[in-house]
């Protein structure tokens, strides 16, 4: 320097230097350490000089992996020297000079490490750091490439780049290698799905300005850039978003491309006017999104491959529990994205759209209205059956199908709490019911009660269910309609049942056997006064037995607690009684109250009382059929448990004893919820009912079978009836024979009526009463009051030996859980019989290689085509040689052809050709515990050489329908 100005000289030779930053002299630092220089090196230099423009950096200290370092510019020799002079033992000296070695001087040099100047290379500091041998020429050919090796340097994480594979430092492993550091990209290889799932990363924006923050701006783009490129054809289009830094909107934009071009989108197919408006929707949708590209529009390609990805990725995100709310807020935000380019109506076809499931659920509530609508005044009109009217369902089961196709839809993850799913799954429900064939024409009280039991008591159910409403009115139209239709329905029936206790009543029908059979059939409908010493009694000598009594429960609420305690996989299994052939009933003595019916069930003779009676009168029977000790447990003792413990010692002492045949168990959950709480609207399960899970655990330890029962059922109060004042009442729901009955009343008068001197008046209707307004009633004559459940359940896979009960299919009727649908049809050619005389030559076959065929000669030219004829597809199966053959080859089996028929045809129905564990139980008509060992036998039947026709994934069955037409050469 000369007067304080730099010569033309001085400024050349430091435009050679060049520039240097922190991360370079760090990256030099540990390349220093790496040979063995350094503070903490015996005999070696402390002191690191670099060959580089000084006026890059400003004098800093900083420590390094806890060292201190001093970094010195030094824009001439004597500030070298001066540096070296100030050099503190136990740390770094870092010079910094544009000073030729020559110009330092042997004496400078032999102080720096390795005696001499280092020139700083960027690239060889990165290639150092990821431990390569050498970088491949993409990684540094651009013209960035100094800004991006030193971007390189700046963000190196604290435990170091991983190791270049092979020792090539790619650009692939580079960026990757940043990617994963900074932007939580994933480990495992990127292609659309993965590059989609990362775009929903939580905090990604964040992360994306962190990293251009620290490492700057070439490299930041060219990580963006290499992970755009691996989304394939939809990486183009992404790199839009992503340059600008909505990088949050590619999902949601993904889900709104998915509608606008769609996979299935032919132009040259034949379309309908729906079809024909959806595309010019879609053409105006994009040209409003065309803003997004800035005058280059991607290919078709690339948007369909993006909208198939995004579809994809968030069925996946919705799965998973922990970031489903942030994934319901992308969804949303595409739902906005889809209303701003004024699409809408084209919701309907996303499977993942929340606005996608609301469409297809209104779609369901027309089709419900439309299909019942002013159908309930025509229940009871002549000509029509009574109790049913024609429904066609196939339009309300084609749109609810859709509905289970929405990943928002599954009642066990993403649609758990979604309300509007369980009315309107319950009204479908209905109208399968409601389209059905007539149960019973019968008119007596044993038939009408086994409707109860095995039909009417699921659609109670379901209408409960259905009456928990919905807040959208739209869809709540739909739900009133089915509801007005399917109560008209159980109005007659309830009428039905009604009349014919009456006459039971009056006539004493079954008071000497004890129970009523329907004509012509084999199931016992239990009076209650006969059900101890019919049922209770006989399986507890047969095997230690847990009776447990829970007051007001009706048939369509032991569906609900029964189906939990099957579902939860504790090992418990619902048996049929002895002959049954379908789950027990029994019929409450009247008027169905507490002090009537219990007392008459745990007397065993009909009788009133209270707690009192019934020990006595308990312990009495029991005593003289034979049991020893016998014990019943009413809410006082049940209740008194140890802190801690949920079952009184008493209790527990008594349900693990063996020699303890008979326990009895008064469990009051359900009768207190019609004063105090709502019955209507509680999810009856077994934790539901205090004391009941517990109950069950113990006697499932103990081996114990378990009968479920109650003293009556009940109604439940939904605002819709009316309050008759009228004198001496005996409940909300029963009263004396004075006045006579009105409308919607009955009289019965017999032995079975235990107050009003044996004759009463009862509502025919669950909508009268006689008292204040409660949750819920009983004391009528409504089958929901009348027919109690009576249900046994085992522990494990086996009855008790001797006790005659076998395991029960599911209860279930069909229309609960399966849709109906035609079985799918094949073409089979009709073999002609053979009508040839005794002794008569056949008529050889035509021959392919004649030259002149018979058949044709004399001007003929042409065979008649077989005659063919449709069948179903499981009677062509088990029709087939192929199918004889592999019956041939698998041995023994439990399954006859008629069960193979059925479940193929179920199967080959359903929505994907499969059907849950419970479902393939009821088509086969077996107990849900057989269902794997029938499955297995099914497969040997069907997988022809191996071949997977059927297959099951955990409980579910799956059916591959073109495979199987194919090994069985059908069709």
């Amino acid at each position: 320097m000369a007067g304080g100005r730099v010569t033309a000289s001085q400024r050349e030779e430091r435009q050679l230097a060049g520039s240097i930053t922190l991360a370079v002299v760090r990256a030099m630092l540990d390349d220093a350490a790496a040979h063995n220089y350094g503070p903490g090196h015996r005999d070696a230099a402390s002191v690191l000089g670099i060959y580089a423009d000084p006026g890059s950096l400003e004098p800093t200290k900083f420590h390094h992996h806890g060292t201190p370092v001093h970094v010195v510019p030094c824009v001439s020799s004597l500030a070298v020297r001066q540096a070296l002079l100030s050099h503190e033992p136990g740390s770094w000296l870092v010079v910094v000079t544009d000073r030729p070695e020559e110009d330092l001087g042997v004496g400078v040099l032999a102080h720096l490490a390795g005696h001499k100047l280092r020139t700083p290379d960027p690239w060889d500091s990165v290639r150092q750091q990821f431990a390569a041998t050498g970088i491949e020429a993409p990684l540094y050919a651009g013209a960035a490439s100094r800004s991006l090796a030193q971007g390189l340097l700046l963000c190196q994480p604290e435990e170091g780049w991983p190791p270049a594979p092979v020792g090539i430092l790619t650009r692939d492993h580079a960026l990757a290698s940043v990617g994963r550091a900074w932007l939580d990209l994933p480990r495992r290889s990127l292609d659309v799905l993965g590059v989609l799932r990362w775009t929903a990363t939580p905090g990604l924006n964040a992360r994306i300005a962190s990293l251009r923050a620290r490492a700057g701006d070439e490299l930041t783009d060219a990580t963006l850039e290499w992970i755009c490129s691996s989304a394939g054809p939809a990486g183009s289009a992404l790199r839009h978003l992503i340059r600008r830094g909505e990088v949050h909107e590619a999902l949601p934009l993904g889900l709104v491309l998915a509608l606008l071009v769609p996979s299935s989108d032919d132009p040259r197919a034949v379309r309908s006017p729906q079809e024909h408006e959806d595309r010019h929707t879609r053409d105006l949708a994009l040209a409003r999104l065309a803003h997004l590209w800035h005058g280059t529009h991607p290919r078709v390609e690339a948007l369909r491959s993006w909208g198939d990805a995004a579809t994809q990725v968030a069925s996946d995100l919705l799965r998973e529990r922990p970031i489903r709310d942030e994934t319901r807020r992308l969804l949303q935000r595409a739902d906005v994205l889809l209303t701003q380019i004024d699409a809408t109506e084209l919701a309907f076809h996303s499977t993942v759209l929340p606005s996608g499931l609301t469409a297809r659920l209104l779609a369901v509530a027309e089709e419900l209205r439309v299909a019942t609508s002013g159908l309930a005044e025509r229940v009871g009109e002549p000509g029509v059956v009574p109790g049913h009217v024609g429904l066609h369902t196939s339009r309300i089961e084609s749109v609810w199908a859709e509905v289970g196709r929405h990943v928002l839809s599954d009642p066990t993850g993403p649609g758990a709490e979604d309300g509007r799913l369980g009315p309107l799954h319950a009204a479908v429900r209905l109208t399968r019911w409601l389209a059905g064939p007539m149960e019973t024409s019968a008119t007596d009280l044993a038939s009408l009660a086994l409707r109860q039991g095995t039909t009417d008591a699921w659609v109670d159910a379901a209408i409960n269910d259905a009456h928990e409403g919905v807040a959208d009115p739209r869809l709540a139209e739909g739900l009133s309609s089915v509801l007005k239709l399917a109560q008209a329905v159980r109005d007659a029936h309830d009428r039905a049942f009604a009349e014919a206790l009456a006459r039971a009543v009056q006539d004493e029908v079954g008071s000497v056997e004890g129970y009523l059979t329907p004509p012509g059939g084999t199931d016992r409908v239990w009076l209650m006064e006969h059900l101890l010493r019919g049922v209770v009694v006989p399986l507890a000598k047969a095997t230690p037995t847990l009776l447990l009594v829970l007051d007001g429960m009706s048939t369509g609420v032991a569906t609900e607690i029964v189906a939990d305690i099957l579902e939860r996989g504790e090992g418990w299994q619902e048996a049929l009684l002895p002959g049954a052939r379908v789950r027990a009933t029994a019929l409450a003595a009247l008027p169905s109250l507490t002090e009537v019916s219990r007392a008459s069930l745990l007397c065993g003779e009909l009788t009133t009382g209270g707690q009192d009676r019934e020990q006595a009168g308990y312990s009495a029977l029991v005593s003289a059929l034979g049991l020893r000790s016998p014990k019943i447990f009413h809410k006082k003792p049940l209740d008194s448990s140890q802190p801690g413990f949920a079952v009184a010692d008493d209790v527990a002492l008594a349900i693990s004893d063996p020699d303890q045949q008979l326990v009895t168990c008064v469990l009051n959950t359900i009768d207190d919820a019609l004063d105090r709480s709502d019955p209507g609207g509680t999810v009856w399960t077994a934790d539901a009912v205090k004391h009941l899970r517990p109950l069950l655990e113990r006697a499932f330890a103990a081996g114990r079978a378990v009968v479920l029962t109650a003293d009556h059922g009940h109604v439940v109060e939904r605002r819709l009836g009316t309050q008759r004042s009228v004198p001496d009442t005996s409940s909300g729901r029963s009263r004396a024979a004075t006045p006579p009955p009105g409308e919607d009343e009955v009289l019965i008068a017999g032995r079975r009526v235990l107050m009003h001197d044996g004759r009463v008046v009862l509502p025919v209707s669950e909508r009268l009463r006689y008292g204040p307004l409660k949750a819920g009633y009983h004391g009528g004559a409504t089958p929901a009051e009348v027919v109690v459940p009576v249900i046994v359940l085992v522990p494990g896979t086996e009855v008790p030996e001797g006790s005659g009960l076998r395991l029960a299919p599911p209860q279930t009727p069909s229309w609960w859980s399966l849709a109906p649908a035609a079985a799918p049809t094949v073409e089979v050619e009709i073999r002609p019989t053979n009508t040839r005389r005794p002794g008569s030559r056949p008529t050889p076959p035509p021959q392919a290689d004649v030259l002149f065929d018979t058949a044709t000669w004399g001007g003929n030219s042409s065979l008649p085509s077989p005659a063919t004829r449709e069948i179903a597809l499981g009677e062509a199966v088990v029709s087939s040689e192929v199918f004889a053959q592999q019956k041939a080859i698998s041995g023994r089996l439990s399954i006859d052809d008629s069960q193979v028929r059925a479940v193929i045809d179920e199967l080959a129905a359903a929505p994907g050709t499969r059907l849950g564990g419970a479902q393939v139980a009821a088509v086969l008509g077996i107990a849900p515990a057989l269902v794997r060992g029938a499955t297995a036998q099914l497969t040997q039947l069907l997988n022809v050489e191996s071949y997977p026709v059927l297959r099951a994934e955990g409980t579910t069955v799956i059916l591959d329908v073109p495979l199987l037409i194919e090994q069985f050469g059908i069709g």
